[in-house]
């Protein structure tokens, strides 16, 4: 159906109120476009957009929409666990979940306070669920939301799965007329505190080396950037003998316009600007923060007047070394992605531990963790921040990872040491490396085409551009499916010294991303080959 039509269905719709109508009304020719040129899509990481009006937006009609279609997927008398975190609407778009859950005859156990994506995960397993839903659009700027959904293991759902609700959503016939029931009904239970307690059970001791002193003297200043992740990182700190951890206040109130930063995500190092302003005079020891629904997080070192922010890639390798240290590594599986970088593998096999390699997306890794002994599991991580370094849950983990990396940083400090000195140690011991990315944002329905048509441009003419800076050893099309893994939209160039380059466009947002890691015997060295590539990727750009 042409999208005007489509347009106008909605503006004569007897289901919908009259101040959206007066909104649907007020729109210009190129926002109707924007807004239902087509229905959001619903993928292996569910539907994530900007929140509004339309078919191509999050709202009351596309949330139930989904809703329906997962129901549909389920069953009468199949078991949903929901969650929401800190952003606008979430917490209507999780009751309007429930309410159409509930109608379709599904049982649906939704929480009674913001909570982040890996306590659902885990509540998923605990609560012996069908699947699951979190409303969350993770570090996106404030006017998006999204619908995420995992299967009854805890994990985010696979093609099949998310396929089969799609095929459902587009099936529906009105959009705008899916069953709900009140709040009140039978079928919706509130949870809360029982599950939250033994999340935070599951996680307690996770990277414990024993020292209860070094632990209680490390000074954590800790941002939970208006998220969702608040009380269960003070909590899981707490339960492990951190009692030195200063919650940047500015930061605390739970605010899904994210006031103070740009962007709500640890990635960016803007978002530390409150803390380092805490932690520099108050001479802490390391800032952590974390994204608004606590599956990312993000470490400042304190050094005197400054602060070292790690990369994730040189928090995992960090993470990686401290754990083997710690632990009984030997045989055990470390499992990351085809875009992390290559220093983390390297340290994890010099203590005996095996890698795989999935592709982007923890969804992958917990498919992994789903068919394995995981008596085997070391630790699952990606360079964006994200890690799993317990088997209590199939997501990334903010939570865990906070109690991980104080613990690694307390370590560090009672031999004398910064995680900042550490690295320096790392990189002496298995040569330097850069991993960063670089991102270009492209919104609309131009953006969309403007992205494919870069990889498009990137597969014909990249290997002849990079080959200007290095020799290109090879040249890696996961679209014709490598080593095993499902096909994926990711072009990987590699060098003849090990360093690669990829490329990628977001599942989850208007980007295309490019993906660095390069290695030299020196940092002067790796960073003069890094600008080189940086050239390239504008020139193609």
């Amino acid at each position: 159906m042409d999208y005007k039509n489509i347009y106008e269905r909605w503006v004569n719709s007897s289901n919908i109120t009259e101040e959206e109508r007066n909104q649907l009304k007020s729109m210009t020719e190129d926002e109707v476009y924007e807004a239902f040129y087509k229905y959001a899509e619903f993928g292996t990481a569910g539907m994530r957009g900007i929140m509004g009006l339309g078919t191509n937006r999050l709202n009351t009609y596309t949330i139930r929409m989904a809703a329906k279609g997962m129901a549909d997927m389920l069953g009468e008398g199949a078991s949903v666990a929901v969650a929401y975190d800190t952003r606008n609407n979430s917490v209507e778009f999780a009751d309007e979940t429930a309410k159409v859950l509930a109608a379709a005859g599904i049982k649906v156990y939704l929480f009674d306070r913001y909570s982040p994506v890996p306590l659902l995960s885990f509540a998923v397993r605990h609560l012996n669920c069908d699947g699951g839903v979190v409303i969350t659009a993770s570090h996106n700027t404030s006017e998006y939301n999204g619908f995420k959904v995992y299967d009854n293991t805890g994990c985010q759902m696979n093609t099949e799965l998310a396929g089969k609700i799609a095929a459902n959503i587009a099936a529906l016939n009105d959009e705008l007329n899916i069953p709900v029931v009140s709040l009140d009904d039978d079928n919706i239970q509130h949870v809360g505190d029982e599950v939250i307690e033994a999340f935070l059970k599951a996680i307690d001791g996770i990277g414990d080396f024993g020292d209860k002193e070094a632990v209680s003297n490390l000074d954590i200043v800790y941002t939970s950037i208006h998220g969702s992740g608040r009380d269960y990182v003070l909590e899981a700190l707490e339960n492990a003998g951190f009692n030195n951890v200063t919650l940047i206040q500015e930061q605390a109130e739970f605010d899904g316009d994210f006031p103070t930063v740009k962007k709500p995500n640890p990635e960016d190092k803007a978002a530390f600007t409150i803390a380092e302003g805490v932690a520099i005079p108050q001479k802490a020891d390391i800032i952590i923060g974390t994204d608004p629904d606590c599956d990312r997080i993000g470490i400042g070192v304190v050094e005197g007047e400054k602060v070292t922010y790690l990369s994730g890639n040189q928090a995992g390798a960090l993470l990686i070394d401290y754990l083997a240290r710690t632990g009984n590594p030997e045989g055990k599986k470390l499992i990351t992605t085809i875009v992390t970088g290559e220093m983390g593998p390297m340290i994890a096999k010099s203590y005996g531990v095996e890698v795989t390699k999935v592709l982007t997306g923890f969804k992958y890794i917990g498919e992994i963790m789903n068919n394995m002994n995981l008596d085997e599991y070391f630790m699952g991580y990606e360079e964006s921040y994200g890690y799993l370094p317990g088997t209590h849950a199939r997501d990334k983990d903010g939570v865990s990872a906070a109690l991980s990396i104080c613990q690694m940083a307390a370590y560090w400090k009672a031999q004398g040491k910064t995680l900042a000195d550490v690295l320096s140690e790392l990189y002496a011991k298995h040569g330097y490396w850069i991993d960063r990315q670089q991102s270009f944002t492209f919104e609309g329905s131009e953006g969309e085409k403007k992205i494919k048509q870069l990889m498009v441009d990137l597969k014909a003419s990249g290997k002849e551009v990079f080959s200007k800076v290095s020799e290109v050893k090879e040249v890696l099309d996961y679209n014709e499916g490598i080593d095993g893994l499902p096909a994926s939209n990711v072009l990987k160039y590699v060098f003849g010294n090990g360093s690669w380059i990829a490329a990628r466009p977001s599942g989850t947002e208007p980007k295309i991303k490019f993906y660095y890691c390069i290695t030299a015997k020196d940092a002067e060295g790796a960073e003069s080959i890094y600008e080189e590539f940086v050239k390239c990727i504008q020139t193609l750009i």
